[in-house]
């Protein structure tokens, strides 16, 4: 729970960003304003790709994010010998796989977040992209290259595979994912509407 503004970055966009989250190469973190992220956060800019958080968005405590790393070329002579070539997934917070930047014959890919999207607890995300109003449970792990669209829910303790594309409206959970049932139209309005006063309440919860 928020206990002091002090605990905080107040951005010029009016995001909060917790003193004890790790944003590693800043520069490379674009985001639209208004969005929290809670400590014990790791956002890997290092890995020389582009990470853009839209509005609204809330990463909870002890969240790893970092893009998805592929193969430079696809001749085989330069990706043989590649310790990420599947994109280097993220084990269990427990028992994390290694990440690394990419090597020379590597490249990271951009890594785009939707606004009015939160993320639970305990989360490893090396996705290619998380649309708009959507919500991850605690305890995900979402793998490279991996794509969720629009107005989903990812249910706790769910593991997204490499290179899965979740269509909007879905719901989602397992191990491994699978869709389990569809969500109304009109809940990206509920979600968009939930996010603000979240971030309202943080604000106006927060010390002096």
């Amino acid at each position: 729970m928020p206990t002091s503004k002090s605990d905080y970055i107040i951005t010029a966009s009016q995001s909060y960003i917790s003193r004890s989250a790790s944003i590693l190469v800043a520069p490379n973190l674009h985001s639209k304003g208004k969005s929290v992220i809670q400590k014990n956060v790791t956002i890997h800019g290092e890995f020389g790709a582009s990470i853009h958080i839209g509005r609204y968005v809330y990463i909870n405590e002890d969240v790893e994010i970092a893009p998805s790393v592929i193969p430079a070329s696809s001749d085989p002579l330069l990706t043989m010998g590649s310790s990420s070539s599947s994109g280097g997934g993220i084990g269990s917070k427990k028992q994390h796989m290694p990440l690394h930047p990419p090597t020379k014959n590597e490249k990271a890919l951009p890594l785009i977040i939707g606004s009015h999207t939160k993320i639970g607890t305990n989360c490893s995300i090396q996705s290619i992209a998380i649309g708009s109003c959507v919500r991850i449970g605690s305890n995900c792990q979402i793998y490279p290259r991996s794509k969720i669209h629009d107005c989903c829910i990812i249910e706790n303790d769910t593991v997204i595979p490499p290179d899965m594309v979740v269509p909007p409206f879905s719901r989602v959970r397992g191990n491994p994912a699978r869709i389990v049932g569809s969500l109304p139209e009109c809940c990206g309005g509920e979600f968009v509407e939930d996010c603000v006063q979240e971030y309202t309440g943080f604000v106006r919860g927060l010390g002096e």
